[in-house]
């Protein structure tokens, strides 16, 4: 895979509170982004930031609906990210983001891996996704849990 000034990418930051602790962690979020661009010789030429959103959902992520559109418009050639679960904390919508990719010929950078998105990568991605959106409903439970204790307290 040649890397290069040829190459035009864009990032993808979400983060899903919006708690101080949290905006912080999307400023660092978006800063490594723009620095893995910058170190890979590619070409900023987009940032698509959902704030406060959860990533169980697609509803209200306009940015992350705005990525998609883009990306069937050609407007670049490869999505930065953290990590899969900044893109999809659900498995349908994990699967249908990838053949996006896969039929626009996008390249899919996850800097915490280090790698590029491949098809070889179906299987492990696909349990990752069930793995974070359980753990997304498990903290779900939790959260709805205690806040009723509290009230009944």
């Amino acid at each position: 895979m040649s890397t290069g000034t040829e190459l035009r990418a864009v990032f993808y930051a979400r983060v899903s509170t919006e708690e101080e602790k949290q905006l912080n962690a999307l400023e660092k979020q978006i800063q490594e982004n723009k620095d893995v661009i910058r170190d890979h010789g590619w070409r900023l030429v987009g940032e698509y930031i959902d704030e406060g959103k959860t990533g169980t959902t697609t509803k209200r992520r306009n940015d992350y609906k705005r990525l998609l559109k883009d990306m069937t418009e050609n407007k670049f050639d490869i999505v930065v990210c953290k990590d899969q679960d900044r893109l999809q904390r659900n498995t349908l919508d994990w699967y249908l983001f990838i053949n996006r990719v896969v039929q626009t010929g996008k390249l899919l950078f996850m800097y915490m891996d280090g790698k590029f998105y491949s098809p070889d990568d179906a299987l492990i991605t696909g349990v990752r996704a069930i793995i974070a959106e359980e753990f997304s409903r498990n903290l779900s439970k939790k959260l709805h849990n205690y806040h009723d204790h509290r009230i009944e307290k």
